[in-house]
């Protein structure tokens, strides 16, 4: 078997090997269109690596983007052909992958995934590589039915040397901070219970939906150079949605795949005294009439009065990723929450570890979130 990058020579049987793989269904609609996969093939955003044969065929694939700013990269992608399932072919390209960055960029601090658990095999391998669990994302894609991924990561010693721990985390996110700190391990944080506002806040008034990929692109990067956008981090997504008020005084850039209605908040710009909580609230609602049915937020850990605002709009906590985003000399915490507008289903989830810890910490919060206290026999 030979580990190699790939190449434009190898675009069909890149997308060959996600069609029988996952029979039509793989929700990244780049492995389907061969103009797509040649673009990323000769980008800059990072690399894609695959197994050969003897006979040069190509029997599994992932791909790693690089994030040259914040010294991170996100593995995805992996697929093995069914029959050389069991040969250790992902977990040998992966590490090759990996090795590869660390040789052939200016640093990689973080190198993160998320893995299926539709059995436990995922899991395996990512453990085997010394990537840690960081949380859980409930009935986040769809494929044949509705799948539940687990966060992973690498997070190297210089990452936790730059890490930022100088605040206190809201109280909410305690029970779930102390798993990761025993994951990762992390000193301990104290909680907080956020003040009430200092200022009345107002209300987003109407707000409409924008679909232009290309405006959305455009206006997203303007704004972004100019650093007008008050939180603008989820990296390796790019925004192709606008929710925004007529008078362009709010503005809130998503990323929605069309193929699983999978969608992510990349960041905005609005007024500082802006009501937080009412907006999101307003926005869960445009996004879901749009095909959304999962949303998924970060916010950075050391902001615990927005990270207040967005579970009131029924966001529930479900990872926390330590160190994620590099800001002069610091690294700093983040938050991921998430909201579904499904019926949750883990008869096929196959937990390893403290990923079940984080299901069973996700789905308590979501009784006390969701549920009347007559429900919770309170």
């Amino acid at each position: 078997m030979n580990k190699l990058l790939a190449t434009t020579d190898d675009i069909f049987y890149l997308a060959e090997i996600y069609y029988d793989v996952y029979e039509g269904l793989y929700p990244d609609q780049m492995m389907r269109d061969a103009a797509a996969i040649k673009a990323y093939l000769l980008s800059q955003e990072g690399f894609w690596f695959i197994t050969k044969t003897d006979k040069g065929h190509v029997v599994a694939s992932v791909l790693i983007n690089y994030d040259q700013e914040n010294l991170i990269a996100k593995a995805y992608g992996a697929v093995v052909r069914n029959e050389y399932r069991g040969q250790h072919l992902m977990e040998d390209l992966l590490s090759f992958g990996i090795d590869y960055l660390k040789e052939h960029t200016n640093g990689v601090d973080i190198i993160y995934s998320t893995t299926r658990t539709v059995n436990e095999a995922a899991q395996t391998l990512t453990e085997n590589l010394g990537f840690k669990k960081l949380g859980i994302f409930p009935n986040a894609h769809r494929t044949n039915e509705y799948e539940t991924h687990c966060l992973t990561a690498i997070v190297t010693p210089e990452a936790i040397k730059k890490r930022n721990a100088d605040y206190k985390i809201h109280h909410e996110i305690e029970a779930l901070f102390n798993i990761v700190a025993e994951e990762v391990p992390l000193p301990k944080l104290d909680s907080i219970i956020p003040e009430n506002p200092s200022q009345p806040l107002i209300d987003s008034g109407e707000l409409e939906v924008i679909r232009s990929r290309k405006f959305v692109s455009y206006r997203y990067n303007s704004l972004r150079e100019n650093k007008q956008l008050e939180f603008e981090f989820f990296p390796f997504h790019k925004p192709n949605l606008l929710i925004l008020s007529p008078d362009q005084s709010i503005e809130l850039f998503c990323h929605l795949s069309e193929s699983d209605g999978h969608c992510v908040v990349i960041g905005g710009k609005m007024p500082s005294n802006l009501n937080f909580a009412e907006l999101f609230l307003k926005a869960n609602k445009l996004l879901r009439d749009s095909g959304a049915r999962y949303i998924e937020v970060l916010i950075r850990a050391d902001r615990p009065k927005i990270v207040e605002s967005i579970l009131k709009a029924k966001f529930i906590p479900c990872a926390f990723f330590p160190a994620f985003q590099l800001v002069g000399e610091k690294r700093h915490d983040f938050i991921v929450l998430s909201r579904s507008f499904e019926i949750f289903d883990f008869q096929n989830v196959k937990l390893k570890g403290v990923n079940q810890s984080y299901l069973e910490q996700y789905y308590k919060t979501w009784k006390k979130m969701s549920l009347t206290p007559k429900m919770l026999g309170l």
